[in-house]
């Protein structure tokens, strides 16, 4: 796996033609989790994948789209299109010096404008392809793990369990909830986050444990790698078909 800590002669001893780039966030996580928690999570997720595929790890894009949680202290933000250009030129730039995939591993559910992005990259960008991985790709796998399947969107039982794991030291007293009431998701869409959340934090946080953190990273390098084969699986068939 190279990295930013590789020189460029490293570069220059190797045929690889694949980068991993990590994307995450910076904004309020209630009073239990860091404001870079999407980030952290981000960097983890992907160092886990691009040592498995033997890639290019790229640094994590801490600042993204985080305009839900703005009026959260901590949290800083960029606009939607904003991040869809640096994208745009992080994809270009690698193109520019011959890799031929960048995966971009999402830890950040506000990042939709990423969608979007990467069609068009895949469609504007000859000779490379662009895949998205988000942090639930193993959600389908969650019942194997977590208690709460529905309404644990932010800091909950899923994030706060990889945190326990990779960062214990990092993770503060949960502040309990009293008798939540959840809204619908798409609510974000009209309220900050702190505005519909007891304490910033939308789930169960009181319910994670390090051993669920352990157990879902593994299964979410698993299935981002199966979902990985079947891209390559369909990209062969598609170039066998225009041969």
């Amino acid at each position: 796996m190279l990295s930013i800590f590789n020189t460029r002669k490293d570069f220059d001893k190797t045929e690889c033609e694949l980068a991993v780039l990590p994307v995450g966030a910076i904004e309020q996580h209630g009073s239990h989790l860091p404001v870079g928690t999407d980030t952290i999570l981000a960097n983890e997720f992907a160092s886990r994948i691009a040592e498995q595929l033997d890639a290019y790890l790229l640094p994590a894009i801490p600042i993204t789209s985080s305009i839900e949680h703005r009026k959260g202290n901590g949290t800083v933000y960029i606009k939607a299109d904003t991040l869809a250009l640096v994208i745009r030129d992080v994809a270009e730039s690698l193109h520019y010096s011959g890799y031929k995939k960048l995966v971009i591993v999402n830890f950040h559910g506000g990042n939709w404008i990423l969608k979007p992005t990467v069609r068009n990259l895949n469609r504007n960008l000859e000779g490379m392809q662009v895949v998205l991985l988000h942090a639930d790709v193993a959600m389908h796998r969650h019942g194997e793990i977590f208690k709460h399947l529905n309404n644990d969107v932010h800091a909950g039982e899923f994030e706060t369990s990889i945190m326990l794991h990779t960062h214990p030291e990092k993770v503060q007293a949960i502040v309990p909830q009293t008798n939540p009431e959840f809204v619908p998701q798409a609510f974000m869409d009209y309220f900050d986050v702190t505005e519909i959340t007891q304490d910033g934090y939308w789930g169960f946080p009181e319910e994670a444990t390090a051993d669920k953190g352990a157990r879902v990273l593994d299964i979410m390098v698993q299935c981002a790698l199966e979902y990985l084969q079947e891209i390559e699986i369909v990209t062969q068939k598609v170039k066998n078909r225009n041969s």
